[in-house]
């Protein structure tokens, strides 16, 4: 009988998996968009304050995010989402009433520990849902969480002006009801069972488990290079999320235009993803991953020349082609070149490297807006990414099981 599997989740219904991700990608979008522009316009903090803010919140993310794959392969990862979910909620809920400066900024950061957290183990829950492939899993993950990215941004866009109150309050109702769900539908096998006989383990078995040795994950040169290009897109994808609305303010932009161009992003997704991924998966990852990444930073060469509401979009459109190709890929091609048995850390380390790079963005960009630099901003991102995917490129083109990077 194996006990090497005990503390790990059974089968997951994927329509839940999805239900969670939509209510976990709502709830999300409708904080982080307006950070920058809430500290920046609201609590009148500058522009590398706010990025300060969210750069001490990604770290703190980072950490989740380890956490989070530690608890799902060596602890109970029924109780590590129930848990998580319940401090997510508390944490969005305590801003409905204390949001001025500076307690706002520790709510935030609390929120930002328990979804690091819980990003890593909903990636993790993924790789055990049964009846798809796990590639088809994260791009159906992928398409629903960027629902999720259009209904929190279009309600930031149209309820901003009536009180940030008023999108914590709903925030937390979704949050309220993410953790009804993951408290009422992800305890799907008893945690000391064989999922893969479906009996349960004497108790014996369970506690000579106690003193069993875990297998270690193990970073190899394809997933330390995997890692810094997630590093740099995110660090990238930051710029979107934080510097943009006040640069579109900047050009006489209205806050409704930030949201029609997250909205469009969203639906232009929710369209084309199926077509794309169907594309995708005909090759290997690593062909999608670098075409991506290529498309992805292109995006911030021609941000440069852009003064328009409808120039922007076009720009976004083509980081969005690109986000298509990448993003998805990513934690799908992590789990399929490291052992089941590391399934959380590894996507533990997905999430550490995403989170790495919202540390760095916001007090990079920040810094960079302060002093008038957005040129400068764009184009060193876009050089960065270039030399990064360069760099993945040349690692695979190098080893020498070519099977193991398809």
């Amino acid at each position: 009988m194996q006990t090497d599997i005990i503390n790990k989740p059974g089968l997951l219904n994927e329509k839940w998996l999805l239900i969670s991700t939509l209510l976990s990608s709502t709830g999300n979008s409708m904080i982080w968009p307006v950070m920058t522009l809430y500290m920046t316009g609201v609590l009148h903090q500058s522009f590398t304050t706010a990025g300060f803010v969210l750069m001490i919140g990604a770290i703190i993310s980072m950490i989740g995010s380890y956490i989070g794959g530690k608890l799902f392969d060596r602890w109970h990862p029924y109780q590590a989402m129930v848990m998580t979910s319940i401090i997510t909620f508390l944490a969005v809920f305590s801003l409905i009433i204390w949001h001025d400066w500076p307690v706002f900024a520790c709510f935030i950061w609390a929120a930002n520990l328990s979804m690091g957290i819980e990003q890593t183990l909903i990636n993790a829950f993924a790789t055990t849902v049964s009846g798809n492939h796990t590639r088809i899993i994260f791009n159906n993950m992928y398409i629903v969480l960027n629902i999720g990215v259009v209904l929190g941004t279009l309600a930031v866009g149209y309820l901003f002006d009536y009180g940030f109150a008023l999108l914590m309050m709903i925030s937390a109702t979704i949050y309220a009801i993410l953790s009804v769900i993951i408290i009422t539908k992800f305890h799907v096998a008893n945690e000391s069972a064989d999922i893969n006989t479906g009996h349960q383990l004497p108790k014996e078995a369970v506690v000579s488990t106690a003193s069993m040795t875990y297998e270690k994950f193990k970073l190899t040169p394809v997933l330390i290079a995997i890692g810094a290009l997630l590093f740099i897109t995110y660090l990238s994808y930051m710029l979107w999320e934080t510097v943009m609305a006040p640069h579109m303010k900047t050009l006489g932009m209205p806050t409704r235009n930030y949201a029609d161009l997250w909205m469009i992003n969203g639906i232009t997704i929710i369209v084309l993803q199926k077509f794309v991924s169907n594309w995708a998966n005909k090759h290997p990852y690593h062909v999608s991953v670098i075409l991506g990444s290529v498309i992805f930073a292109l995006s911030f060469f021609f941000l440069i020349f852009v003064n328009t509401f409808w120039q922007i979009v076009l720009v976004f459109e083509l980081l969005t082609i690109g986000e298509m190709l990448q993003s998805p890929q990513v934690p799908a091609w992590v789990a399929q070149i490291t052992p089941k048995e590391v399934a959380g850390q590894a996507q533990g380390f997905v999430s550490m490297m995403i989170s790495s790079g919202r540390v760095v963005g916001p007090i990079y960009s920040g810094v960079m807006m302060d002093h008038g630099w957005t040129t400068t901003l764009f184009l060193s991102v876009f050089i960065v990414m270039i030399i990064i995917t360069g760099l993945l490129a040349l690692t695979l083109s190098r080893r020498v099981d070519k099977n193991s990077v398809t």
